[in-house]
């Protein structure tokens, strides 16, 4: 009987090789064909996980759209945080230095104090070891800047000076705000290279009052040119630019480390000095000055010519 089962068995294998059989004898163990190419799963039919290939591919879905959801999320906080950082620091920046009350310290000056630092601005320091004092204001810097503009009007208008683009209002302001903020850069940044003690402020200040020259410089040549002298110019630039030019070279060789490093700063903030003195006189007084030499010949030529007229008529008569 056993060996007719088994050759049941073999037989309907071969019929059904796809199917499961099961034989039992008296209790036995379960025989299970799973044919050549073993259980195939219909589509939607479940794995031996008990999850189908649909489930499996829709978690997936959701996960990396909710990762990326989060993601998003994230960069906009970040971003709204950094926006909100940066508007607020801005807001504080102006608050702190667009407040008038912060500037007023800098230009607490009283008219006395003013008047004796234009003074010592034509006396050099003879002292040596210790560091000069060098002020701290913006006062005295402004006021010589807004005279030396008038002063440069002056020779522009009365010299017959255009300007295709602009005013001479605008023009003055540009090139005497522009010396001095720009010279003042320089030497800040050459004084920081060098560790010098001094700050953008003593700088402002120093370079400011060493524009006392070129007020005086002008002012007196432009009176001495109405007389026909040009030469005085040159006369003031070596006295009163030079008195000035030692005043800032003390200062700075004195709130320098070394000797060399202070004639270097010396040096640069000098030839920024005596070059500004030249440019603002041959680029806006040489055309008045030649044209009043001019005019002042014709006139003592025509005088001349009458009063000798006069006398041969004199003498005819």
């Amino acid at each position: 009987k056993k060996t007719r089962k088994h050759k049941m068995a073999e037989l309907e294998e071969v019929e059904n090789p796809s199917e499961w059989y099961n034989s039992t004898q008296d209790g036995g163990d379960t025989v299970i064909f799973l044919g050549e190419g073993g259980i195939q799963h219909p589509e939607g039919e479940v794995g031996r996980d008990g999850v189908s290939q649909e489930q499996k591919g829709s978690e997936q879905t959701s996960s990396s759209q909710l990762l990326d959801g989060f993601k998003a999320q994230l960069s906009q906080e970040m971003a709204g945080q950094l926006w909100q950082a940066g508007k607020q620091s801005t807001q504080n920046l102006i608050n702190t230095y667009a407040h008038i009350d912060y500037l007023r310290p800098y230009f607490d000056v009283e008219p006395q104090e003013f008047m004796n630092r234009l003074l010592k601005s034509f006396i050099p320091d003879t002292k040596v070891g210790a560091p000069q004092q060098a002020p701290s204001e913006l006062y005295g810097p402004t006021m010589l800047v807004f005279t030396l503009v008038a002063i440069l009007l002056y020779g522009m208008k009365t010299s017959g000076h255009t300007v295709k683009d602009g005013t001479l209002m605008g023009t003055a302001l540009a090139v005497c705000l522009g010396y001095w903020i720009g010279v003042s850069s320089v030497v800040t940044f050459m004084s920081f290279l060098f560790n010098a003690h001094l700050s953008l402020l003593q700088v402002l200040s120093l370079i400011g009052y060493s524009m006392t020259a070129h007020c005086t410089i002008l002012m007196l040549s432009t009176l001495f040119d109405h007389y026909g002298i040009s030469t005085m110019f040159y006369l003031f630039l070596l006295i009163i630019g030079g008195l000035t030019a030692l005043k800032t070279t003390g200062i700075l060789i004195s709130r320098s480390w070394t000797l060399r490093d202070g004639l270097v700063l010396s040096g640069i903030a000098v030839t920024f000095h005596f070059l500004s003195i030249l440019y603002l006189r041959f680029a806006y007084h040489k055309v008045y000055e030649g044209e009043y030499i001019n005019s002042n010949c014709e006139s003592n030529d025509r005088t001349i010519t009458t009063l000798v007229t006069k006398c041969i008529m004199t003498k005819e008569n």
